[in-house]
Parts: C-alpha cells; structure tokens; sequence
C-alpha cells in the first residue's frame, strides 16, 4: 500500500465526502485492471480508483458504465491524485477529465461542483495532514497525463477481454 495512501486513512476523515469512499467489500470490476490495488470508491455506478501492478504509481479511474473506454490515467502517484482533489474539491472532476473538450467546461463544472462548508473542512484537513497543496492547473496536468499515457499497458484480466470481444 503506497504510503502517502495508509498517511491518508491514518487521518481518519470522512473520505466519502470528498468522492473516495472506502469499503470492506473492495472487490473491483470485470473491467479494473489486473492486480489492481483499489484506493477508493465514488459512491455511485461503480466508479473506483486504483493503481494497476507494473504501472509505476499511475492512478486510475474505473467506469464500469462506460463501455468500451472504462479506465483513464488521472494522476502518477496517490500525491498527486490528492493534489488533485485539494484544487478540485471532489474526485468527480478528475474522474471526469477526460469528456472535457476545454479548461474552460472543466472549469465550469468545478464551479457547479464547489464543496460545501464539511468538505472545505475535510480537504484543509487532508492539505495539513499530509503536509500537501492544491494542484496548481489541474486540467492542464490531467489533459497531459492522459495524452501521453500508452493505455495499451494497462494490464486487463480475461474477464474483461471476454466482455469486449
């Protein structure tokens, strides 16, 4: 388990608040990569989180609803994942990146999405505890990320191979 993550849940905050939800039941989906080590959960439709062995520290998005493109690169390590998360407020938005045609529908949506007063609170409490700040230009990283990222690495188990072919 990557240490910034078992710093994280050392802090014992309301993760769900903030879209990455924990379970005891973290089994992933026909479609989470292989070997996979699951960071969290949405909350709804399935979408989790997660690194995938022999990835270096990538962090994932998995869409269970989304058809033939369910797993997108968001962040190159937990760090940044949570970098993430302080500038955008929530992990909807880095989960959803990758629709955006523009910085400025991306911004738009933060906008839509502000976190309320419980959730500021959680995130300045991520922020101290793990000594971390917001990403500075979150959609510029996320958009680089994701047009560099070779996803033909990404290890799939047979399950989901079965299931698009």
């Amino acid at each position: 388990m990557d240490i910034t993550f078992q710093k994280l849940l050392s802090l014992g905050l309301d993760l769900e608040r903030v879209g990455l939800m924990q379970r005891e039941d973290n089994e992933g989906y026909f479609c989470t990569p292989r070997d996979a080590f699951l960071l969290g959960w949405a909350g709804v439709d399935g979408i989790h989180y997660c690194q995938a062995l022999g990835l270096d520290e990538t962090v994932f998005v998995v869409d269970p609803m989304a058809g033939d493109d369910p797993v997108h690169p968001i962040a190159r390590s937990v760090t940044d994942m949570l970098r993430l998360l302080l500038a955008c407020g929530d992990m909807a938005a880095p989960a959803q990146a990758h629709m955006f045609d523009s910085k400025q529908s991306f911004g738009e949506f933060l906008i839509k999405c502000r976190p309320d007063s419980e959730t500021r609170e959680v995130l300045e409490a991520i922020g101290r505890g793990l000594d971390i700040t917001p990403m500075p230009l979150p959609y510029k990283y996320l958009k680089e990320l994701q047009d560099s990222f070779d996803m033909s690495a990404v290890p799939y188990t047979e399950e989901y191979y079965e299931g698009i072919g």
